[in-house]
């Protein structure tokens, strides 16, 4: 009961106002009089990774829309309406969720700070704690600044908690100066003895989590270089790719995680929290309010009626509202025609080509239910809105009945795992010595193995056994490769934004999926521009009440 009611007063300490970052009291407490002690500061910690499920969840201006969709894995299914906004790019300056986007990070900015100053002045603390708490609050500082710089390019740096008035001169600072930040906070929290824990799936980050998140870092900022296509990467460094390299091998080799032997395990609700491939996770449960209805936005389509007299998608977990979909043609990722084997496993985890039949007021199991032969090309729309996302409806729960409430989803999101170092690894190797190195080409193919799925007796299917499914050679890596590979392993999981902006490849990729001309399939095309969609506007509203207006500006073409 006492750490409950630490954790409101956290929450209530912490809490940040409409406009910007600009705070006003919520209690009497101050952080002089509510941080005093170990127990406090945990609380503030607490509720710091729980600001951070804000970014994910379902609600009005959600951001989370803004980076997920408008890719070549996901789309909106409708024709209008924020989610349709993103996904054709044709949102505006005062759209409410890209200030949501930039409100909440800051918010958990804010959040952090606080804390990292109130650290350094309790004095009832071991060094060893102190040390663990402001690495938790730096690696999370990391975390949404990194987001923030990804997003909008350059951006206000505020590093101290605001007391007073809010100063509304801040400039938008260069995007050197921001990663040289980011930087800072990673490589505090990756250094030995600062975040301690073995483990990370309880929700804490540990050296391996900030160690990762350093390594995506340095890919980002090296291949975002190389691509050019945002001003001012051109001022960082130029062994970018060496040093990403250097720390992914690092935790490749010693931080002790691995692949699953199933890939579909992963995303187990059964399994979060407990399996060696995470990295961070961010806690979401089915226990009203710190649940979540993102999963829902992907859903299993369904038919049949209701269960206990409400929609299938609002009670049960395998169900969704069916929002987003995948892009048709994502499908040909893994398989280019209906007669291809099922070599790649991951297919099945991820697309649903099935939906679930409700009869008798109970979900039945998955029946295949497609009123015309099922091939990529051959969509109308009826079967486009049952395109939904099975990769988060597995476990025991994929033929039960589980009263999961609309909002309150359990479902984690993975923000690292073992999969992803390989492949950032094997890019980062690619990249620096321009050619794939032995190192290189068998972290990629550890995760294309895996693909392949397990035989009835539990062994590895090998690459003999599946003819068109071969390991990569080194002849056959380019980096569009290693990025179709990164979306058939990685997709849905808030990746694939990030990766085609920080290459330079939505022209690409978007162009291979989503061509307004196919007569064949619902109308995917979008309004991408490449002299202005590589960032988002700065949200119109921090525009107006900035003072120091030279300095702060809105992105070009917006």
């Amino acid at each position: 009961m006492r750490s409950a009611t630490y954790l409101i007063l956290a929450l209530l300490l912490l809490s940040s106002c409409e406009k910007f970052l600009e705070e006003k009291p919520e209690t009497q407490y101050t952080t002089d009089n509510f941080f005093v002690d170990k127990t406090t500061l945990d609380a503030g910690i607490v509720g710091m990774y729980s600001s951070a499920k804000d970014l994910f969840g379902v609600y009005t201006n959600t951001p989370l829309f803004m980076t997920e969709l408008g890719t070549d894995e996901a789309m909106f299914k409708g024709t209008s309406g924020v989610r349709f906004n993103f996904d054709r790019y044709t949102f505006s300056v005062s759209e409410g969720s890209v200030y949501e986007y930039w409100i909440r990070h800051y918010e958990i900015a804010a959040r952090a700070n606080t804390i990292i100053a109130a650290a350094a002045k309790v004095q009832t603390i071991t060094e060893a704690d102190r040390n663990e708490i402001t690495g938790e609050a730096r690696f999370i500082r990391a975390f949404v600044y990194f987001r923030l710089v990804q997003a909008f390019g350059e951006v206000p740096m505020i590093e101290q908690p605001i007391t007073g008035k809010f100063d509304y001169g801040l400039p938008r600072r260069p995007i050197k100066d921001v990663y040289d930040f980011i930087l800072a906070d990673l490589e505090f929290a990756a250094k030995e003895n600062i975040l301690t824990r073995n483990k990370t799936n309880n929700g804490h980050a540990n050296q391996w989590a900030a160690k990762t998140l350093l390594g995506k870092v340095y890919l980002t900022m090296a291949s975002a270089k190389e691509a050019g296509k945002v001003p001012g990467y051109q001022d960082l460094a130029s062994d970018l790719y060496t040093k990403a390299w250097e720390v992914l091998k690092d935790v490749k080799d010693n931080s002790g995680a691995d692949l699953l032997p199933v890939y579909g395990d992963v995303f187990k609700i059964e399994n979060k929290n407990v399996n060696i491939e995470s990295l961070f996770e961010l806690q979401f449960s089915s226990v009203v309010p710190y649940g979540t209805q993102w999963t829902k936005e992907y859903g299993m389509p369904y038919t049949g009626g209701t269960v206990n007299g409400n929609p299938l998608y609002y009670t049960n977990s395998m169900a969704g509202v069916t929002n987003l979909v995948y892009v048709p043609k994502f499908y040909t990722y893994y398989k280019k025609a209906l007669k291809d084997p099922d070599y790649d496993k991951r297919r099945v985890w991820n697309l649903t080509d099935s939906m679930i039949n409700v009869a008798n007021n109970a979900p039945s199991k998955l029946t295949y239910n497609w009123t015309s032969p099922y091939t990529p090309d051959s969509y109308n729309q009826t079967i486009m809105g049952r395109c939904g996302v099975t990769k988060y409806r597995w476990g025991n729960s994929w033929n039960t009945t589980s009263q999961y409430l609309y909002s309150n989803c359990p479902n984690n999101v993975i923000v690292l795992r073992f999969a992803d170092v390989l492949l950032m690894f094997a890019e980062a190797d690619y990249k620096k010595n321009g050619v794939i190195s032995a190192e290189g080409l068998s972290a990629i193919n550890r995760v294309r193995q895996r693909a392949r799925g397990l035989n009835a007796n539990g062994t590895p299917v090998t690459e003999a056994t599946t003819p068109t499914f071969k390991n990569y050679t080194a002849a056959n890596i380019t980096i569009d490769e290693i990025l179709m590979e990164r979306a058939r392993e990685l997709c849905f999981e808030f990746q694939r934004w990030f990766d085609l902006a920080r290459t330079g490849k939505f022209e690409t990729f978007l162009a291979l999926t989503r061509s307004p001309t196919d007569t064949k399939i619902v109308n995917t095309s979008t309004s991408f521009d490449p002299e202005k969609n590589y960032l988002f506007p700065i949200p119109q509203s921090e525009l107006d009440l900035s003072t120091n207006k030279a300095n702060f500006k809105q992105n070009p073409n917006y």
